[in-house]
């Protein structure tokens, strides 16, 4: 099982790290880690770039305009996109606990942002023990009132549509419609509809309607322009495209992108 290794477990159990400790890399296109987990929870933000990041239930985005949270003892996976520039930071086991035990993708403020590049360790260098204290404090208050943002989906378990999902995460836009989606599954149309919403509570074709909007915005994130998306996801104009994206976000590609 590969680990990232800007941030491989130390063999410690996460207390004697700073209760916050940022690193910024920036990982090459399409670069992976398989599953694994950490002793240190990681907020996760984007300088520019995205990132998927897979739990056992569910697929998380990241892009600029957003944070993920994953608490210590999550098992996880990372595929980065395109143009990445991300900035992790380490959150001691001890601070983690006050953050929450589930993943989360919040909203990225103005304040936050800059919470966050205060982590890093060119600027904590600079900043006697007390200023660093108050700003990780000030830190953990952001977090936890963060609006959080739906950008995820849950994966089906049931074998019979989790190749289905996989290969609609794989590859949203090369999918022409909703039948041909599901034309080689395992199962009745009646019976993969059922599965879908028991086990993601959204049928087949919300489910793609999501997976699509993810997969849009990981190539807004990456520089792409909105009409290069629109094609790329199948619609035939921008427009057509922006209104869809704006029902389910509720603002327009290019005011998600600023």
């Amino acid at each position: 099982m590969d680990t990232p290794k800007h941030n491989s477990p130390d063999g410690s159990d996460g207390m004697g790290r700073p209760r916050y400790l940022g690193e910024t890399i920036r990982p090459a296109p399409g670069e992976s880690y398989d599953w694994h987990t950490h002793d240190f929870g990681q907020l996760i933000s984007a300088a520019s770039g995205s990132m998927y990041v897979g739990t056992p239930n569910r697929v998380l985005l990241l892009s600029p305009a957003m944070a993920v949270w994953i608490p210590p003892d999550v098992e996880h996976w990372m595929r980065y996109g395109s143009n990445n520039q991300m900035r992790y930071v380490d959150v001691n086991r001890e601070e983690a606990a006050t953050l929450g035990t589930e993943c989360r993708i919040v909203a990225m403020t103005s304040l936050l942002n800059a919470l966050i590049s205060a982590t890093m360790p060119d600027d904590t260098s600079g900043r006697i023990d007390c200023h660093n204290e108050a700003l990780h404090t000030l830190l953990r208050h952001e977090l936890v009132a963060a609006s959080d943002v739906p950008l995820s989906v849950t994966m089906p378990r049931d074998k019979r549509i989790r190749r289905l999902a996989q290969a609609a995460l794989e590859d949203p836009g090369g999918l022409k419609s909703v039948d041909a989606w599901l034309a080689g599954a395992a199962a009745s149309r009646k019976t993969i509809e059922r599965l879908f919403i028991a086990e993601t509570g959204m049928p087949p074709s919300r489910w793609l309607r999501q997976v699509r909007i993810l997969h849009a915005i990981s190539q807004l994130a990456a520089g792409e322009k909105v009409s290069s998306v629109a094609f790329n996801m199948g619609y035939e104009s921008s427009s057509a495209f922006s209104y869809m994206f704006r029902r389910a976000i509720g603002m327009s590609p290019s005011e998600f992108c600023i």
